[in-house]
């Protein structure tokens, strides 16, 4: 808190709250600007000029000699009326400022749901980062709405009241002579009471920021299931085309022929295998044995293979 003191700090702090409210933060510390002026003109007026024009209007009517008449009702009721009407300047703009900033609240809370449906909308799928900005609009613009409401609330309140009790005050001073049927203190007119209104702003904004809450919280649950992944239906090139092969055709008189294209001794076949292998690491080594071929020969060509360390798949001729 000690750290605001600092005009940097705070100016940065300011900065960072009006960025992540979005313009309508902006719009609402404009109207409490506004507000608050009128509010502090109020309370200096009932400080100092409130209590010369009291005792001005007092004045006026000390130096009246007929107070019995029903010119002198008139002229009390006139005395009256000019202090009430300077009383209650700006309270108009200042009740109506205290109602616009709930609206104001209520639009950011709007405009920070269409932010968090853009988001689902263009994801697919929540994303809490994503959210956070919408989420942000939403909110703080009906936090800073509502405390400025409240604020405004109780200086309205004070206002009216000291309002009436400059009036009434003045009233009893004003004293006047019964007759033509009114009383002493009574007045030639009287204020019809204000009926009472009911602003459904808050409850709005509050049932639009649950609604907010309630999308992102059911949107994030994890269910719990197995997953299944689908097989990609173009697989890459290395998958589809077979791996390279080796064929080691034991023939009837015993020799070994190497993809049909050359014969070696069965006993030559481990540096044929490492060769083959060399090249191709993924390769495959099939041994082919004729129906007629020697065992010796056949075991003898499986051994030198796994010397090389390759165990081959073994495909021995029907005759």
């Amino acid at each position: 808190m000690l750290e605001l003191l600092n005009p940097v700090n705070a100016v940065e702090v300011i900065g960072n709250y009006l960025n992540v409210g979005g313009p309508v933060v902006v719009a609402l510390l404009i109207s409490t600007f506004v507000m608050w002026v009128l509010i502090s003109e109020r309370f200096l007026y009932f400080l100092f000029p409130a209590r010369r024009l009291v005792r001005k209007q007092a004045e006026r009517w000390d130096g009246l000699d007929d107070r019995g008449s029903w010119a002198a009702h008139a002229f009390r009721e006139r005395l009256l009326s000019e202090v009430r009407i300077e009383n209650e300047r700006y309270l108009g703009p200042i009740k109506a400022l205290i109602v616009i900033t709930p609206l104001l609240g209520l639009l950011g809370t709007v405009t920070g749901m269409i932010e968090v449906f853009q988001v689902i909308v263009d994801t697919g799928a929540s994303n809490a980062r994503l959210m956070a900005s919408g989420i942000s609009r939403a909110t703080i613009p009906t936090m800073t709405g509502l405390a400025v409401s409240l604020t405004g609330v109780f200086s309205i309140n004070y206002l009216e009241r000291k309002n009436l009790r400059v009036v009434t005050a003045l009233s009893d001073q004003l004293s006047v002579e019964a007759g033509m049927g009114y009383g002493a203190k009574k007045r030639l007119t009287s204020d019809d009471e204000e009926a009472a209104d009911v602003n459904i702003t808050p409850l709005l904004d509050i049932v639009f920021i649950l609604l907010i809450f309630f999308i992102v919280t059911a949107t994030f649950l994890d269910e719990v299931g197995i997953g299944i992944t689908s097989p990609s239906p173009d697989p890459p090139e290395e998958l589809r085309r077979p791996p390279p092969t080796l064929v080691l055709a034991v023939r009837n008189d015993g020799f070994v022929m190497v993809d049909d294209v050359r014969m070696i001794d069965p006993r030559s076949v481990t540096p044929v295998v490492e060769a083959f292998r060399a090249e191709n690491p993924n390769g495959v080594v099939l041994l082919n044995a004729a129906p007629d071929a020697p065992v010796e020969a056949t075991v003898l060509v499986l051994d030198q293979s796994r010397s090389a360390g390759v165990d081959p798949a073994i495909a021995i001729q029907r005759r």
